[in-house]
């Protein structure tokens, strides 16, 4: 007997198969073969330029500050650019580039953190030198000696090339404590009948300590307020409030203010939500990111910027390897 999978026609079937896929691998190696020969070749000089003056503690929220650029972190030895003494660079050789900046935002306990926007711009060969205004600010640190900082604010109008830009929002928030804590059991409650005019509360303890005090915010929900358990008038009439009435301890009150019948609150679950807002914001963390350009043409006399903003007080740039602006020019 001979299985009819392993017959003749299957032997032609696996023939023709490896016929066909030793072709189609010579077909793409002569198509990759002629490819290769069409394709220029390109060439890329690389300098990344860092910065050695930290801004200053007090950015004016809004303002547009010109990234403080004041050394060549690396280069190839090309001369395609170079850095200017007002943080500017700029373009000796034309021709295409990719433009990076990396920017380094410290965390900070106790801020909140608006809106913080940077980018890369161009100014074009033949118009004004940028304008900028710079700030002097005197530090007095722990020790009893001072440190003179500096903020360039820049005024560029709408003449300038927006190569590249970000906004990103607050990385600052609330502290959160949650009841019942994540994990744990679910908390129930009933509230029974609550006559017209009439109120049911409950004191909880919220789980972690020091996080909420009076004056703070809390949110609060029960399972059992809903259109299938007591009617769509029930649920709408009742009013349910929440307060910190002492540090980490909250009060929950349902206030009947129309049923005339009263309403009779089966058991649910009771979840709170309680968040820090005049004690303490969180804590943000340090916020590294890289922003790039696409490839684009530049011109001698060009020359290139970096600025960023923020809407909070206080809010500065870290000087740190991380914070640099890199050009790339790439070359046949």
């Amino acid at each position: 007997m001979s299985d009819s999978s392993n017959g003749p026609a299957d032997r032609n079937r696996r023939l023709l198969l490896g016929t066909g896929g030793a072709a189609l691998a010579l077909g793409a190696a002569d198509a990759g073969a002629a490819i290769a020969k069409n394709v220029p070749k390109f060439s890329t000089s690389r300098t990344r330029y860092g910065t050695t003056a930290q801004d200053a503690t007090e950015m004016a929220p809004g303002t547009t500050y010109l990234l403080q650029l004041g050394a060549t972190a690396f280069t190839d030895g090309n001369t395609d650019t170079t850095l200017n003494a007002d943080h500017t660079i700029t373009i000796n050789n034309a021709g295409l580039y990719h433009v990076a900046l990396s920017v380094d935002w410290p965390g900070q306990h106790g801020v909140d953190g608006a809106l913080r926007s940077y980018g890369i711009r161009r100014r074009k060969a033949g118009l004004p030198p940028l304008a900028t205004t710079t700030i002097t600010q005197v530090v007095t640190n722990p020790d009893g000696t001072t440190t003179t900082y500096y903020l360039v604010s820049i005024d560029a109008g709408d003449v300038d090339q927006r190569l590249a830009s970000q906004d990103i929002v607050g990385s600052s928030a609330p502290t959160t404590v949650r009841f019942p804590a994540p994990g744990a059991p679910a908390f129930d409650w009933t509230p029974g009948t609550i006559p017209l005019g009439g109120r049911a509360s409950i004191n909880v303890t919220l789980p972690v300590a020091g996080v909420v005090a009076p004056g703070d915010l809390v949110l609060a929900s029960l399972s059992s307020i809903n259109d299938p358990a007591l009617g769509v008038a029930a649920t709408t009439a009742l009013i349910i409030d929440a307060k910190i009435v002492a540090p980490d301890v909250v009060r929950v009150t349902i206030f009947n203010p129309t049923v005339a019948a009263g309403v009779n609150i089966p058991q649910g679950q009771l979840n709170v939500v309680a968040m820090s807002q005049q004690n303490i914001v969180g804590q943000s963390a340090d916020a590294w990111t890289v922003l790039t350009s696409t490839t684009e043409q530049f011109y001698r006399g060009d020359t290139i910027y970096a600025v960023y903003s923020s809407g909070t007080a206080g809010d500065y740039m870290q000087t740190s390897d991380q914070v640099f602006v890199q050009l790339e020019r790439w070359t046949q």
